[in-house]
């Protein structure tokens, strides 16, 4: 998991209506097959075309505009691979039919486990879209907390096989409720994307970002030992209060964060990593704010 926005929840969103409308017209034409098949009605004159995949109603959309998140996607192209060979036995099924030879078992048999497993294919693409959207903070874009004790647990558990440093930091807004208070709602929504976006920008392809609750974000940083990690927090730290977020009709808004940072150890759990990280964070709240603060490993607090 990297520190890259995953691709925006409404996106998502119309990619899985694209592939569930596909999917559908897919079965339409299935049902008509088979209806020629077994009642030796005329089939449709593209259905017998070398390249009748790509005349179907799902063809036509696989080939021509589907959405980019959907051709990002590796299984996308195999898709493709499985409905061309559903076509392809399927026109073999039906120029026997028309002819008056008979289909054997095994020729029957081939065409539907291709196109069950075509079926399959696009069922797991689709599950693995619903999955991302079930991870993604939908206001922020980052991930959420329910893929952030999957990803922590595997940095500790690589820290464990292979002495791989991780750092976590509790990251959180500054006087965030005023800003709410001051400007409405709205506006506190685009602060925080604002936020969400420079941690982006300034973070590693592989470091990740959790929104973890209301205005606190918890930054997972592997290969990261503290010292290292406290020069790139103080950094984040220094270039967000320099932000200037502009308002619509309100003009520009500065806002502040401050942030916990504590190491994994093999001696500890990931919850314990988090619950110091967070006592770190209480201490730069307490001292001030706009700051970061260091959970050492014994204990102690700068």
């Amino acid at each position: 998991m990297q520190n890259s926005l995953p691709a925006n929840t409404s996106d998502l969103l119309s990619a899985l209506r694209e592939l569930d409308a596909g999917i559908h017209k897919h079965t339409t034409w299935l049902k008509s097959l088979h209806r020629s098949l077994v009642c030796n009605s005329p089939p449709g004159e593209e259905d017998v075309l070398p390249d009748a995949h790509c005349h179907c109603q799902f063809g036509l959309w696989y080939y021509g505009q589907p959405h980019p998140e959907l051709r990002e996607r590796a299984c996308f192209e195999s898709i493709g691979t499985l409905h061309q060979a559903v076509h392809d036995n399927a026109r073999a099924l039906l120029c026997k039919s028309q002819d008056g030879q008979v289909i054997s078992t095994d020729e029957y048999n081939q065409f539907m486990d291709t196109a069950l497993q075509f079926k399959f294919e696009v069922g797991k693409l689709q599950g693995h879209i619903i999955n991302q959207i079930c991870v993604v903070d939908h206001l922020t874009g980052v991930w959420n907390r329910s893929g952030m004790q999957h990803k922590l647990e595997e940095e500790h558990d690589r820290m464990v096989r292979g002495g791989q440093p991780c750092c976590v930091c509790m990251v959180d807004l500054d006087d965030f409720k005023r800003i709410n208070d001051t400007y409405g709602h709205p506006v506190g929504d685009q602060v925080l994307r604002a936020t969400t976006q420079l941690l982006n920008d300034k973070l590693r392809k592989y470091d990740a970002i959790f929104r973890y609750g209301g205005e606190e974000f918890l930054l997972c940083l592997p290969g990261s030992v503290l010292e290292d990690a406290l020069v790139l927090m103080e950094r984040l730290r220094s270039e967000l209060a320099a932000l200037p977020i502009e308002i619509k009709d309100k003009g520009v808004i500065h806002v502040s964060a401050s942030f916990g940072l504590a190491m994994m150890s093999l001696d500890e759990n990931v919850a314990s990593t988090i619950e110091q990280a967070d006592h770190a964070l209480l201490s730069a709240k307490a001292n001030g704010r706009n700051r970061v603060c260091v959970w050492r490993l014994d204990g102690r607090l700068p």
